[in-house]
């Protein structure tokens, strides 16, 4: 997993250990780490949102659009989704 870490740090370099999360579908990025998310005052997430969608505006790397978080309510929203990333990298 070390060799996966640094060839994705070549674009996200804050990346930190333990923030990737193997699934059944390969890595895919989730908005918290699975142990998280109580709602201990501490630990509430509530306020994060379904999905994030950040291109070169949000996190300065010219060219690097990703979406992270995308489940369910993703395939409702796809098309939606591709409108608003193809204006992102146009």
């Amino acid at each position: 997993s070390e060799s996966f870490y640094a060839a994705v740090r070549k674009y996200w370099p804050d990346l930190q250990d333990g923030n990737l999360v193997p699934d059944y579908s390969g890595v895919r990025p989730k908005r918290m780490h699975p142990e998280m998310g109580g709602n201990d005052g501490y630990h509430d997430m509530a306020h994060l949102k379904d999905f994030l969608i950040a291109g070169p505006e949000q996190h300065g790397v010219r060219g690097l659009t990703y979406l992270l978080g995308i489940e369910s309510p993703g395939l409702t929203s796809s098309l939606a989704i591709g409108n608003y990333v193809a204006q992102i990298i146009e």
